[in-house]
């Protein structure tokens, strides 16, 4: 398994990241390293900048050994250093005032041009259906969970995303507002045991090319 603290280029991690489903039970992972990786994901791309995802940390076994029969029993909801919550806010839309502000602020934007660009977005997000909206913050969300497992495997960690679980039994047992949207599971921790390996198709299996 890959020593912990050691920094690999992208290339080598997008090829070594797999989803490791066996965890040392006794490794602790610090919650400042935790805030770090999220951190740097956060530079991910989203549609209008709205930085729509939203993570529960779980690391309570108590709570997630019972999330653990709602996730088809999975070993590693509670074997690994922590369980990752990836919640789509479906209404981040509305955030748009205090996003751009905190880019005029930044420096990213001049003031005179604040109020144009906020009004440009609201007219155009009243354009979209709810399930538009919902489908772009769990596009963004999305984005983001990848960029944390290349981080969190480029730092010697392991991760396994899970996409088998109930969304309702989630939203009862973690207090969050009603319009963040489960997405996804992840488990983050030390590996104990090497990922079964997967094939991939070939390029020319999903691309087309239109010239």
């Amino acid at each position: 398994m890959k020593e912990v603290g050691v920094v690999m280029e992208l290339k080598a991690s997008i090829k070594g990241r797999s989803a490791v489903r066996h965890y040392d039970e006794q490794f602790a992972i610090p919650q400042i390293e935790i805030e770090r990786l999220l951190q740097l994901s956060s530079q991910s791309p989203s549609g209008h900048n709205l930085q729509s995802w939203r993570v529960a940390v779980v690391t309570n076994q108590e709570v997630r050994e019972k999330i653990k029969p709602f996730a088809h029993n999975q070993a590693q909801i509670v074997t690994a250093s922590a369980l990752l919550v990836f919640y789509a806010d479906t209404h981040s839309a509305e955030r748009t005032t205090e996003i751009y502000t905190q880019d005029m602020v930044e420096g990213f934007i001049p003031e005179a041009l604040l109020q144009g660009k906020i009004e440009a977005a609201d007219a155009y997000h009243a354009t979209l259906s709810a399930a538009h909206l919902a489908e772009n913050a769990v596009i963004d969300t999305s984005l983001f969970a990848m960029n944390f497992m290349l981080l969190a495997h480029e730092q010697g960690y392991d991760t396994v995303p899970m996409r088998g679980f109930s969304q309702a039994a989630i939203t009862e047992l973690i207090a969050v507002p009603t319009h963040y949207k489960p997405t996804l599971l992840m488990a983050l921790g030390k590996g104990i045991k090497e990922a079964h390996q997967t094939s991939r198709l070939s390029v020319n299996r999903f691309t087309r090319y239109i010239e």
